[in-house]
């Protein structure tokens, strides 16, 4: 935002300033609570909401010469807008994204009216970071999102040097590349990269997408890793893409069987399971994988689905199903707490269930592996 056009603004009756202010945290609450609902559920009367609170402020800080913000807001209008046509689907992180960038231009315009300047360079940070998201690959946009919010890292202190080093840092970012086709028959045929884009088509599919799916499979490798290895990568990775694919064949699919579930639930979580297992098993290179989806709700207690306990469960249906199981309370306590807060509050439902839901050692693991990444400024 140049001086003369914060001149103007200045310029403007103090009432008229504060109402603006006033106009913009009620379109910020507005959006928070857009996203609260779309975190649980699609609705389309929600995404436009959204969309007119977006379109409301960036109207309302043209009005009051601010053209920097509303350039900003005209960039998250065409991401909201995409969602709203359905050329992507809402995720949650799109939500803490545009909770992220409204954030800090909450805290340019008190800057704003309170010193009567702000340096041009915050303004072209959040425009460069929006710009990123919105230009990103629909199936790479969760990814772009994690990566952007990670180069904005200290922008909320609000010191022109933090926003150089931020502008230093996206300039830096490269946007993943989609795999947009099948291999042509005339190519070697990767099985692992097929199940991948069938994974993603999945996904793609789905309402909410909670968390990176790279992350997690990471996790889950990492998992492997200090468990000393009891599965081999490709299998893992197998299990992994194919561990939701069954719920996309069967009505009423099941995400997580409680201890106590109705009959109907355990046969679907069953039916599920056996679509999902059903493809990997048309190879015999792919039965431990199989395997693995059969038992991913087995319960270390021996009250899962199949009756399973203790060291009858494959030991990547543990991984799969206690990161499936960490991302899931993880994403719920994100919604209203801070990144190590929320970590905190998954790793103690974890620890709850360890003996019941859980191995004991697989627990005792994963402990020490999140606890070593907070030591390490990973989360």
């Amino acid at each position: 935002m140049t001086a003369p056009t914060i001149d103007t603004f200045k310029s403007l009756d103090l009432e008229l300033q504060r109402e603006f202010y006033s106009c913009f945290k009620e379109a910020m609450e507005e959006l928070e609570r857009c996203f609260s609902v779309l975190d649980q559920q699609y609705d389309q009367e929600v995404i436009n909401e959204m969309f007119r609170a977006v379109h409301s402020v960036k109207g309302n800080s043209q009005m009051v010469f601010l053209d920097g913000i509303a350039d900003v807001c005209h960039r998250l209008e065409d991401l909201v807008d995409q969602i709203r046509k359905g050329t992507c689907l809402y995720t949650p992180p799109q939500g803490e994204f545009m909770t992220f960038v409204f954030a800090r231009l909450e805290q340019l315009i008190a800057e704003v009216m309170s010193t009567g300047s702000t340096s041009d360079i915050h303004v072209e940070v959040l425009l460069k970071a929006v710009t990123h998201v919105c230009d990103a690959p629909m199936s790479m946009r969760d990814r772009v999102i994690q990566t952007t919010l990670e180069s904005l890292s200290g922008i909320l202190t609000g010191s022109s040097g933090s926003s150089t080093q931020v502008l230093e840092r996206l300039a830096q970012q490269v946007t993943p590349v989609e795999v947009e086709s099948i291999p042509a028959p005339k190519d070697r045929f990767d099985a692992l990269v097929f199940m991948a884009l069938v994974a993603k088509q999945v996904r793609g599919q789905s309402i909410q997408q909670p968390g990176d799916q790279d992350k997690l499979l990471g996790l889950c490798f990492k998992l492997n890793e200090l468990m000393a290895k009891p599965v081999a990568d490709d299998q893992l990775r197998a299990a992994f893409y194919f561990q939701a694919l069954g719920a996309r064949f069967v009505s009423s699919p099941v995400f997580d069987i409680p201890l106590r579930c109705e009959p109907w639930e355990k046969a679907k979580a069953l039916e599920q399971l056996t679509f999902a297992s059903g493809f990997l098993r048309l190879s015999d290179q792919w039965c431990e994988a199989a395997d693995i989806v059969e038992q991913s709700h087995e319960r270390y207690d021996g009250l899962g689905p199949l009756g399973l306990t203790a060291e009858q469960i494959n030991k990547g249906s543990m991984i799969i199903a206690l990161i499936r199981y960490y991302q899931q309370c993880f994403h719920k306590a994100k919604k209203d707490q801070k990144t190590k807060i929320a970590v905190s509050k998954a790793l103690g439902r974890i620890n709850s269930e360890k003996g019941y839901r859980f191995s004991p050692e697989v627990v005792t693991l994963f402990n020490q592996m999140v606890h070593g990444d907070l030591l390490g400024g990973s989360w």
